[in-house]
């Protein structure tokens, strides 16, 4: 403990992040060359089949619920086409996943195969790859990303969202944390990485990135504000609603996200070390995998796989 006050000075000194930035710039190199050829022929079988307005989810070792956003997308599609690119580190929830969407008809991609200890950046280099070879080769009219545990429960239309705009999506401030202090005037933000959405021609000249900026207080995407956002007017931008609802589940009351009135947003499903309160046991997913079904896409009847 007597060292943690020089740990914490040496990981906010500009050499030390610097350094970091390197060495996680070099590893995500390797990882986009192994699956450039893959992610182009991909973007070739979307092009291929019409598609121009592609929503791009990442799915990480829960198949149940890529189960329940493709019945989701299937029930209320809102205006774009979804595909799976899957940055599962388990074999066996891969195969499933790609199970569910054969099943659906949704198009699927395997990431190559990796280990990445700091999730976010998982997330983000995992998006970041997607644009550069599959989005960026398939030039599409409008694209975005979105969380796995996700879900459209009402109809809901995103182009028109972004009609006149280049961006749409839920905003998110710089924070303060252990390497960055907020300032009263700051306003570093970025478009969260579960739920952005862009308009192809607007930003095709950016070199995007999906990274956090731990220095900006930024998560998953905070690299996109030095690229992208901070060069923005704000006329350019369509910012989403974020609103918490209550969740009655076993007599537990709990608060879930709701984007736009119309995005049913679990949290955190993928990481069982960093549960809710839902989360904590395999009942208590149960559970909740049983609330979404029950409540949103007509009962368990229409589920492809029935574990976890």
């Amino acid at each position: 403990m007597a060292f943690k006050p020089l740990v914490d000075r040496l990981s906010r000194s500009r050499t030390v992040i610097r350094i970091r930035a390197l060495r996680n710039q070099a590893v995500y190199k390797v990882f986009e060359y192994r699956g450039r050829a893959s992610g182009r022929l991909f973007a070739k079988e979307l092009q291929d089949a019409g598609v121009s307005r592609v929503c791009i989810t990442v799915a990480f070792n829960v198949p149940w619920v890529i189960d329940a956003l493709t019945k989701a997308w299937e029930m209320r599609p809102p205006g774009m086409t979804l595909a799976v690119v899957d940055n599962s580190t388990k074999v066996a929830a891969r195969e499933a996943i790609a199970c569910i969407c054969k099943m659906r008809g949704v198009p699927y991609l395997a990431l190559p195969m990796r280990v990445e200890k700091h999730l976010s950046r998982s997330h983000g280099t995992a998006i970041t790859w997607a644009f550069h070879n599959i989005v960026r080769p398939l030039k599409p009219e409008l694209f975005g990303f979105i969380d796995h545990d996700c879900f459209p429960v009402v109809p809901f239309d995103i182009p028109s969202r972004l009609n006149g705009k280049a961006v749409y999506g839920r905003r998110a401030y710089g924070t303060e944390n252990h390497v960055y202090k907020a300032k009263p005037d700051d306003r570093h933000w970025n478009l969260w990485a579960g739920y952005c959405f862009y308009r192809f021609s607007a930003v095709a000249a950016y070199k995007l990135n999906f990274e956090p900026r731990i220095n900006l207080g930024l998560d998953t995407g905070g690299a996109n504000w030095a690229i992208l956002y901070s060069k923005l007017a704000e006329t350019d931008v369509a910012v989403a609603t974020l609103e918490q609802r209550p969740m009655t589940m076993a007599g537990a009351v709990g608060q879930h996200e709701f984007i736009d009135g119309a995005f049913f947003h679990l949290a955190g499903v993928s990481y069982p070390e960093r549960p809710s309160r839902h989360h904590r046991t395999v009942e208590h997913r149960e559970m909740l995998r049983d609330y979404v079904w029950n409540t949103y896409l007509g009962g368990p009847a229409g589920r492809a796989v029935s574990d976890f």
